[in-house]
């Protein structure tokens, strides 16, 4: 197995290597590409040719051992996964969350409505919301709200910027339910002319559902 390394690291490390000259070479082309050839003409017709090929060619496997060990071994096994740790985690999102930027969903979409004129600019959001518009471009996109490169808003300085169109504002939410309806108010008002009057409910023979009110005459 140690072996086996040694030969990955080998390769890895001259990929390095190659890709490190690449990159060199890249950065000005002709020039690099030129000195690298007129370079090499100048070490083939030195007489210490012979024996800097065999120093290079070992300083280069020792270099490629050395990146390559470094380097993570790829037959090392993968990590085992927590499952229990993973179930765990709660992947739901927070609705109560504030969108990035710092700013919820439903303000957002309710600052659309307000300002819409009838599309919406990114700056009079910005304004409205109080907020900076790369905030507001932030919130848009996590909500998954389309923006144009430019529409048309009434009442603005600019009358075209970027923003987004009517047909793209989502519905507003529905209003929250603050309470329960109560039951009906029995009315307070008093008909004067049956003040001091008594009055007796009889139920419907055809219809129990219904109930009728018979007033008693006066004595």
């Amino acid at each position: 197995m140690a072996d086996v390394r040694v030969w990955l690291a080998v390769f890895t490390g001259s990929s390095a290597i190659c890709r490190g000259i690449a990159a060199w070479i890249a950065g000005a082309p002709t020039l690099r590409l030129v000195a690298v050839v007129v370079a090499g003409g100048f070490l083939r017709g030195w007489p210490g040719w012979d024996v800097a090929v065999p120093a290079a060619a070992a300083v280069w496997l020792i270099a490629a051992v050395v990146l390559g060990m470094r380097m993570p071994n790829p037959l090392a096994p993968a990590a085992p996964v927590d499952e229990a740790a993973a179930e765990d985690v709660d992947t739901a999102p927070d609705e109560d969350a504030p969108a990035p930027g710092g700013i919820p969903r439903e303000r957002l979409v309710r600052a659309l409505h307000t300002v819409g004129a009838p599309h919406a600019h990114i700056s009079a959001l910005a304004e409205h919301l109080e907020a900076t518009t790369s905030a507001v471009r932030e919130a848009l996109t996590a909500a998954g709200i389309p923006t144009s490169g430019g529409v048309r808003m009434k009442g603005r300085p600019v009358a075209v910027s970027p923003g987004v169109k009517a047909a793209d504002f989502p519905p507003l939410p529905s209003p929250t339910e603050e309470g329960a309806q109560e039951g009906a108010l029995t009315s307070n008002n008093n008909d004067n002319n049956n003040s001091g009057r008594d009055f007796v409910c009889v139920p419907d023979d055809t219809n129990p559902a219904l109930t009728h009110v018979r007033w008693l005459r006066r004595r």
